[in-house]
Parts: C-alpha cells; structure tokens; sequence
C-alpha cells in the first residue's frame, strides 16, 4: 500500500425583422398621389428594444436586491430543519427567482461562486496550527572532554520546539477551531496563526482518534469562520476547492482546485479505517485540518491524507461533514465522542498459519487489558483468544469491533473464548469509551 502522508450558452439571437416595403397607392381618379404611411414596424422595434433592455435592468437590479435575501431565508429554513429540504411555497418561489437569477441552483436557492469568490470567502476562516511539545537536553561546553570521558555538561532549560504544523478551520465567531487528531496528536502547547498573521494560544477542547478529528479552542470573538454544508448531496464531478497551508506557514491560505473524484471510499489509515471524500485538488502536508469547499463556498470536508507516490498524483482525501458534524458536536459539549462502546482490551488476531505452527486456534489473541476493563470484569485473562461473538466467528480485531459497534454501552456481547486447549464461554456487559480510560 502506498504511504499516507499528513499532516479547495454561448447564444447568438440572429434578430431578424420581418422584411418589408412600403406601398404607395395611386388613386386613379386623382392626380394627387396618397401620403407614405409611417410603418408602425419601424416604431415598435425601437420600443421593443427599449423594452428588453429596460426589462433586463429591472430584473439585474432586482436580483441584486433579492439575493441575499433568499439566500437568508434558505440559511434560517436549514438552521431551523438542520435540512436543505423546502416546502412547496418555498421551492416555487425558489424556482421563479432562479430563472431570472443566474448562477442561483433552483434545488437549493444558493448561489453557485466562482473561484476566487470562494477563496474570499472561506479562506479568512483557515488558521495554521502549530503543534509544540516541550525538549530538555545537554550542552557540551567542551567539545573534547567528551570524548575522553569528561564531558563538561551544563543544563539546558527545558524549551517548547516545533514539531509539526498543519491547518484548521473556524467554524464559530468565538474561535472554535475542527482539525485533525494526528495534527495535534502529543503537543504540550498549541498556537493557532490567523491569515492576518495574529498569532493565539489555543487549547484543546477534544480529540477523537479514531476519526481523526480534533477541536481547538482560542479566546476572542467576531472571528471569520466557515460554514459547514451537507457532504451528502456531493456529486462525482463537482468542484471541490482546497484550502490550506501547504509545507507550513510560507505557504498559507495556499488555494487548489479540482473535482470530488469519488465518494465513500474506505481507507485504513494507522489502523483505524475511515470512510472518505476522494479528491484530485491537491493536498500536501500541512493541508491536513483543512477545508475542502464546494461551489458554493461551504466546506464539505476537513482534508486528512493524500497517497504518496512516484507513479501517482491527485489522490488526495477529507473527512466529509456529513462524518465530521456529530463528532464535532460531541467534543463541544463533552470533550469526547458520547455512547461509544468498549470491550477494553488490546488483542490481534491470530492466522490460520500461526494457529498452526504454535497449536492455537484462529481468533483474536489478548495480550493486554487493564484492571478496570468490562474485558477483565467478565473474566476475560490475557492469552485468551476469542473466537466468537454473539454466535459469529471473529478472526480479526476489525470483525470483532465491526459487531460491537452496532451496539451500546451497558449491552452484553456472548463470547466464546480458547483457553489453554478448551473453550470457555463468558458475558460482557460493554463499557463507554472514555478518553484516558
């Protein structure tokens, strides 16, 4: 597998009168000859373009007007339903602006943006996150001594050193900041770089390894942010505009385009497997916590990884909010991700070869678990190898963790475990997952 590496008609109108000539009528009776009529033709075609470009006026002032308004009455409709969807009033008034309004989605009622509308839009939100973690070491005053086994070593006062930037996303006017886990994963401190340069110290409200999602904290308020769309009405072949802060600071509020290249594709990434929007807008380190933004301007995912390869380009991926929003909630309002079930134990699972060349069966091996564990209250010990759950045979940790997610803590799983050549059966009752547990 390739490494991962962390870390937006022409129409022509052929006018064509209808051709005609004046006609002149002779009196035979009369020498005098009849007047040329005024062909009304000729008045109503200045009237007619009068009309059209008057027409056209009202309607670009009145579009002018209107669409930020019905873009506020879409924006409360779904901040009221938590939906894009409309009643039939709504649609139809939707429906009616959208054909005199250009660039406005009848489905939607929002206004399709150009790039660099989008860029202005979004990228006053994206901040650069600097991870720092705390470095103590020794000096050598003599660079001789040391080698003959006298080094003259002076202490050298613990400092905090870069280990690694990445970037992140305002998504509320009072600094809440959604980036990835591996981003912040082991810092002592954290700052966070605005696109002004205004530099703040931010603290770590939650993490969630396991989706790679992390939410960060800075004092203040009236800060740009972003909005966060519905992931789940992308397309194959729409725009997707990445922004973020490619190798670093040099590079911030760096702007890529491209396409959404493919949608819910799984990925095992640092063996957690996450479900993920393909992209070919390109994504480099420090892209990671980033936004992937559509059409119209709304981030549809937080930029996680990209393959890395000689052979291989545009292969870039983020998390889709549609994955992120709940996560994001729960780490808001409880610094972890609520009703996650937990057996409490570190296994892997065994093979058909091993089991047989070290006369064990096929499951998963447990080579450790703590004290406090539901494992170890069940009566669970290490070098069990458990090989059913609920009735299925489990081989691997995926399949076993793949039937106790579909349940909740305080529910029982029914194992079956291999215990020093006989099998034993036992009750779990599930625990909660609890960061630091």
């Amino acid at each position: 597998m390739d490494e991962y590496k962390w870390n937006n008609d022409d129409y022509q109108n052929d006018v064509t009168s209808d051709s005609f000539e004046d006609t002149q009528s002779n009196d035979c009776f009369s020498t005098v000859v009849a007047p040329k009529k005024k062909s009304k033709k000729k008045v109503a075609m200045p009237v007619f373009i009068f009309t059209v470009i008057f027409t056209m006026i009202i309607s670009i002032s009145a579009y002018a007007l209107l669409a930020p308004s019905v873009r506020e009455l879409v924006e409360n409709i779904q901040q009221k339903s938590g939906t894009a969807k409309l009643n039939s009033e709504e649609k139809e008034l939707l429906e009616n602006i959208a054909n005199i309004a250009p660039g406005v989605d009848k489905s939607s009622g929002k206004a399709k943006l150009e790039i660099p509308d989008i860029a202005e839009k979004v990228g006053p939100a994206v901040v650069g996150v600097v991870n720092l973690t705390k470095y103590s070491g020794y000096s050598y005053n003599n660079p001789f001594g040391f080698y003959f086994q006298q080094p003259d070593m002076q202490n050298v006062p613990e400092q905090e050193v870069e280990q690694g930037s990445g970037s992140g996303i305002l998504i509320s006017a009072d600094g809440y900041i959604i980036t990835n886990n591996h981003v912040v994963e082991g810092a002592s401190s954290l700052k966070v770089i605005l696109n002004t340069g205004e530099k703040y110290d931010a603290v770590l409200k939650g993490a969630d390894a396991r989706t790679d999602l992390a939410l960060l904290k800075i004092e203040g308020n009236g800060f740009p942010f972003a909005t966060l769309g519905d992931s789940t009405t992308l397309r194959v072949g729409d725009l997707a505009v990445a922004i973020g802060n490619p190798l670093g600071q040099e590079l911030a509020g760096t702007v890529t385009v491209g396409y959404i290249s493919a949608l819910n594709r799984t990925m095992t990434i640092d063996n957690k497997q996450l479900t993920l929007i393909q992209t070919d807008a390109a994504i480099n380190p420090g892209n990671s916590g980033g936004a992937l933004v559509n059409c119209y301007g709304e981030v549809i995912g937080i930029n996680t990884a990209k393959v890395s390869s000689s052979s291989l380009e545009g292969l870039g991926f983020a998390i889709p909010t549609a994955e992120a929003k709940p996560i994001i909630e729960d780490l808001i309002s409880n610094g972890y991700v609520k009703g996650r079930p937990v057996i409490g134990i570190a296994g892997r699972g065994i093979t058909a070869k091993e089991a047989q060349a070290y006369n064990m069966v096929e499951g998963v091996y447990v080579y450790s678990m703590t004290e406090s564990s539901p494992a170890y209250m069940s009566g669970i010990k290490i070098g069990d190898i458990i090989v059913e759950c609920n009735g299925t045979k489990v081989k691997t940790v995926d399949e076993l963790n793949d039937i106790k997610n579909k349940f909740k803590p305080n529910d029982t799983l029914r194992l079956k475990l291999w215990r020093s050549g006989s099998y034993v059966n036992v009750n779990l009752i599930l625990g909660e997952e609890v960061p630091g547990n």
